[in-house]
């Protein structure tokens, strides 16, 4: 009687797994009837590459190509003529020590610290009064927007303009009865000129930016925040800003990766002067490459391309953490 039950155990047992064998098998066989391509999809696909195809090797030959050979050159000492000679870590070293990269470095960080603390303020306080507006809302959100779409040579020389020693700003000051001031041609003021003019110019994309989280905050909030008796400010700090919190990370890094990137304003009112006060490291490796020392300014680049692929990663990190 034992045998006979152990033996129909082991013939279930046995049945169960020729079972899910040929479950599994039909499973498999299954999955490969629908992955596998019909003749129209296969066509579809290589029209689709031949479309990209274009675009492909026009990103890799102006942009993929020319980033190996900058990487190469950073490593080198290259003047475009000569074979490059092969140096190691020696540009990077150099640049550390020399003294006008460092000040170009701190003057970026001045810049981006100044224009990165005043600019998604005012934008901030912009969007909040507009989205507070019941008329006129659109009109005054294109009129913000509107430096942003205009070009940088253009912000820079109007501002070169307002800004001159006879400039519009100086008879402003005169006519209070205040002194003007060189404020391109004095190391103090000089890099907060440049600073204005970028704020200026670029409050506009944080204002609409922030507007547009603003207006996506739901109703019911505000409503249980007053129900709480929250007064503004309260409501402002619990509900408000965390609200805003991705779309000011986007507004910061974004802005941060530009202002490290300065340049145009720099070239057309300053030049890097008065006494390299406005030099930025835009600025300082684009001089490298003018004057043929393509070894030093490819690795300057390269150290700005660390920097703002650490800040990049620091944003993907900060919006994966929970509000």
């Amino acid at each position: 009687m034992v045998d006979a039950a152990d033996a129909a155990v082991k013939n279930e047992a046995v049945n169960a797994e020729s079972g899910a064998n040929a479950r599994s098998r039909k499973a498999t066989s299954k999955r490969r009837s629908s992955t596998k391509k019909s003749p129209m999809e296969r066509r579809q696909r290589r029209a689709g590459y031949v479309f990209v195809a274009p675009a492909m090797i026009f990103t890799a030959v102006f942009f993929f190509l020319p980033m190996a050979f900058s990487l190469w050159w950073s490593f080198t000492k290259y003047n475009g003529v000569t074979d490059p000679k092969f140096v190691g870590l020696d540009n990077y070293s150099d640049l550390f020590a020399d003294d006008q990269f460092r000040t170009a470095a701190g003057n970026t960080a001045i810049f981006a610290l100044v224009t990165m603390t005043i600019g998604p303020l005012l934008g901030l306080v912009s969007a909040l009064l507009l989205n507070r507006a019941r008329v006129g809302q659109a009109l005054f959100r294109a009129a913000f927007f509107l430096p942003v779409t205009m070009s940088l040579v253009v912000v820079s020389t109007m501002w070169k303009m307002l800004l001159n020693d006879d400039g519009l700003i100086n008879r402003a000051i005169e006519f209070f009865g205040g002194e003007g001031r060189q404020w391109l041609s004095d190391p103090d003021t000089a890099l907060l000129a440049v600073c204005a003019a970028s704020i200026w110019q670029g409050f506009g994309f944080e204002t609409v930016i922030l507007l547009a989280a603003l207006q996506g905050i739901p109703r019911e909030r505000y409503e249980a925040a007053a129900v709480d008796g929250a007064g503004p400010w309260r409501t402002f700090r619990a509900v408000t800003l965390p609200a805003l919190r991705p779309a000011l990370l986007f507004v910061y890094v974004v802005g941060i990766i530009g202002a490290f990137q300065v340049y145009d304003q720099v070239y057309v009112m300053t030049r890097g002067g008065p006494a390299d006060s406005t030099m930025t490291v835009v600025y300082y490796l684009v001089e490298k490459f003018h004057r043929l020392d393509l070894g030093h300014a490819s690795a300057a680049a390269y150290l700005l391309v660390i920097f703002l692929a650490a800040a990049s990663a620091l944003q993907m990190r900060l919006e994966r953490r929970p509000s």
